[in-house]
């Protein structure tokens, strides 16, 4: 199609904002369709769609609801025709041309079970594939739409708020503070350079669980130490005053859209996506595990909470700040999840999902220090907290595999 059209649709578009959300929804489901959603550019397209909305100001939950609905909806007719197809679906072009390509998302099922559907919503090359080898292969519907439903909950805003806030961003005027590109390069490289560095030398030195443990503990005493003797209090200071000039009214708005990364109904969503995995796999022992650290980390944070009764940097809101508890919560759970799934994975599967762990784990803590809903120290130790339940939890699990494998 030549490029005068998509111009003529951006400029229509533009003009008729209303139907900005049945376009993405339309992209959302042309691009996640078997064969359509190879050759269509739909990652592009939904950003430039999502740019136009951002630049619109057009509130974003219609758009992430569209953009949901268009996803659920192509890969469940993806699903759908290989489910009732089968073989004939190889028949079909571009797949009587390209056998491969179907070789490549049944072998990837076949590595991954049920969560290749949710991996493979967010990998290009196999995304508009995957639901249709599922139904080729088998899979029960129920479990292939409870997971469907799940992962496009994560995928709309990790697809479409780029390019809303790119947009938006277009609108402001103010000049953007070296401190925050300063503070998002930093995120940037530890969230890509520690991960591969950190399995490097798990790998060399063979340290054991008991070992990450301790090391987590003698800083969380450390800081707890450095919060009774007010250090932690010169530091909040410090840290708040280098972020005076990031406090902007835009980014304040699109700060507040980053920290929903680890609001309850978020982590709820991604939690309840990986227990469901958890126990389509049979592995109940690991569930309970994570059941239990989570239960046991909520009620740490809110007694520590009581303890000490720290007050957030701005009034007005609930005095108890001291751990961040939405900060140990996605530690939690992202850091528990990833290391599930990258275990006896290869080196480049590792590193992607520590990665991307790491960096949404940052950039929320960040966000939350912008919003000035929490202190350094507070978000420090809510990390802490959550990587020690964390790894507690991974303990009990393997102390759970290696008694179940003992004879009686």
């Amino acid at each position: 199609m030549d490029n005068a059209y998509f111009d003529a649709i951006h400029v229509w578009l533009q003009q008729n904002t209303g139907w900005i959300g049945p376009a993405i929804a339309m992209v959302a489901c042309l691009e996640s369709l078997v064969a359509v959603g190879i050759v269509l550019p739909g990652v592009a397209m939904l950003f430039a769609l999502a740019a136009i909305a951002g630049a619109a100001s057009i509130s974003i939950y219609p758009i992430l609801l569209w953009a949901f609905l268009g996803a659920v909806v192509g890969d469940g007719i993806s699903y759908q025709l290989g489910y009732y197809y089968h073989e004939r679906v190889r028949g079909w072009w571009p797949f009587n041309r390209h056998p491969q390509w179907l070789e490549r998302g049944e072998d990837f099922f076949r590595e991954y079970g049920i969560l290749s559907v949710v991996t493979g919503r967010f990998v290009g090359p196999v995304r508009p594939i995957i639901p249709a080898v599922a139904g080729m292969m088998g899979m029960v519907p129920r479990y292939f739409f409870t997971v469907n439903i799940l992962s496009a909950l994560a995928w709309s805003p990790v697809y479409l708020l780029p390019g809303y806030l790119t947009g938006a961003a277009l609108q402001w005027h103010d000049k953007v503070p070296d401190q925050l590109l300063a503070a998002l390069l930093a995120i940037t490289c530890i969230a890509i350079l520690f991960p591969p560095l950190l399995i490097c030398a798990h790998r060399h030195f063979r340290l054991r669980l008991i070992g990450y443990l301790v090391l987590v503990s003698g800083l969380l005493a450390l800081l707890i130490f450095a919060h009774r003797v007010g250090l932690l209090e010169s530091a909040n200071q410090r840290v708040d005053q280098w972020l005076i000039t990031v406090q902007l009214p835009w980014l304040q708005k699109v700060m507040y859209w980053v920290a929903q990364i680890g609001s309850i109904p978020v982590l709820s969503i991604v939690s309840a996506g990986g227990l469901f995995w958890l126990y389509c796999s049979n592995r109940l022992a690991t569930l309970l595990c994570l059941l239990c650290g989570g239960v046991s980390m909520v009620c740490s944070v809110w007694l520590i909470q009581w303890l000490v009764d720290n007050e957030r940097p701005l009034t007005g809101l609930d005095p108890y700040a001291f751990y961040s508890v939405h900060t140990t919560a996605i530690v939690y759970v992202l850091f528990s999840f990833a290391v599930l799934v990258a275990t006896s994975r290869p080196f480049k599967v590792q590193w992607l999902w520590i990665s991307v762990a790491l960096g949404l784990v940052m950039i929320d803590a960040f966000a939350r220090l912008v919003l000035q809903v929490h202190w350094f120290g507070d978000v420090m130790m809510g990390l802490c907290l959550g990587l020690f339940w964390g790894l507690v939890a991974l303990g009990l699990k393997s102390w759970a595999e290696k008694r179940s494998q003992c004879p009686e």
